[in-house]
């Protein structure tokens, strides 16, 4: 019972102090005009969205890192993801300004040399051992849909997750010496070299698919409160203290920005904090050693965040396409439903799924 008060009071704490930084933060993104630039191929309804105030989920991380660090913070529960979360959302920070705030462009293997032979000589070397893997590299982001655009590009982002996750697979695997997977009514089953390998295309997975879920306003902050809640539950009966309370102190933020981002939306999370959420959401069944659970309570986030590559590699493949339009939330948007509509209803299937999740678990 001192447990859950103790998450209702973690819950409270980062409800109210969410409640205080939001208007003030919302302010201040209209004053400086940091609104969000909507992309041309999406449907034309959202095109009104055009310089709503965006980077909303920098908040959530404040709030959640003052919380857990000054209340819970547990060496074997709570750093690590406090770090990993606070890394993801810097991540996402970056790409927030980047598309804002400057039209840097980013370029590879870009070589100036003066008419010095030794710079010279050192370019085409650099060049012949980097230049065909860069652009081989580049071009399967092009075919997989990367666009030319103000900010970071998708084989860049790609490299940037991929250095984090590579990070969780190393800590999980070498400094904890995890090697085994969990499985309902069978228990743990040892998975050795192959391990970290899971943890990686995991986190991989979680933090892309909720990336690309955050497409309508009040989608992902929905289908993240419910899953925060539904780990709660788990968290708590597994006895796993004091990250069912940082699940607790995620719920009291969302709660407050999901308030401002339903439609229509004062404020939209960001690449911030679909990162921040994809990070902790891919964190939390691995450190609760119920990876399978990634699979039933994220369903709606994976089947939405897959349809996205699957109609680009589609299409690329046949020049036929499998959705009206993708990710799969606009495809139902083009099919006449309003997008409160598609929002309640992912909703609702999202807290249909971690309810399953949550009675797994416990198998």
């Amino acid at each position: 019972m001192s447990n859950m008060i103790n998450d209702f009071v973690l819950l409270f704490t980062s409800l109210l102090l969410s409640a205080i930084l939001y208007p003030l933060y919302i302010s201040f993104l209209y004053r400086f005009q940091l609104g969000e630039e909507i992309r041309g191929d999406g449907p034309e309804s959202h095109l009104s969205k055009r310089g709503t105030p965006t980077m909303g989920g920098t908040v959530i991380l404040l709030v959640v890192f003052i919380v857990t660090f000054a209340f819970n913070l547990s060496i074997t529960q709570t750093i690590f993801p406090l770090f990993i979360i606070s890394l993801s959302g810097l991540f996402g920070i970056t790409e927030d300004l980047t598309k804002i705030a400057t039209k840097i462009g980013y370029e590879f293997f870009k070589f100036n040399p003066s008419n010095n032979i030794i710079i010279k000589t050192l370019k085409r070397i650099l060049n012949f051992i980097f230049a065909k893997p860069a652009q081989l590299f580049i071009e399967f982001w092009r075919i997989l849909g990367s666009k030319e655009e103000k900010g970071l590009q998708s084989y860049q982002k790609f490299l940037i997750q991929a250095s984090i996750a590579s990070f969780v697979s190393y800590w999980t695997y070498f400094k904890l010496g995890w090697d085994y997977i969990w499985f309902p009514l069978v228990g743990n089953i040892t998975v050795g070299y192959f391990y970290p390998v899971i943890v990686f295309l995991i986190f991989f997975l979680v933090l892309n698919s909720v990336a690309i879920t955050d497409g309508l306003d009040g989608l992902v902050g929905g289908l993240s409160l419910i899953s925060f809640i539904a780990f709660w539950v788990i968290c708590s009966v597994l006895s796993y203290n004091s990250l069912a309370s940082f699940c607790a102190t995620f719920v009291g933020s969302l709660i407050v920005f999901l308030y401002y981002n339903v439609y229509p939306a004062r404020i939209f999370m960001g690449n911030v904090g679909s990162h921040i959420l994809g990070a902790a959401l891919a964190l939390i069944p691995i450190l609760l050693h119920r990876e399978v659970l990634i699979f039933i309570i994220y369903f709606v986030f994976l089947v939405d965040g897959l349809s996205s590559p699957l109609q680009s590699i589609f299409y690329k493949l046949t020049k036929k396409r499998i959705f009206l339009m993708a990710p799969l939330h606009h495809h139902f948007e083009m099919k006449g439903w309003p997008e409160t509509k598609v929002t309640l209803r992912f909703w609702i299937f999202g807290l249909v799924f971690s309810l399953i999740g949550i009675f797994i678990s416990l198998l």
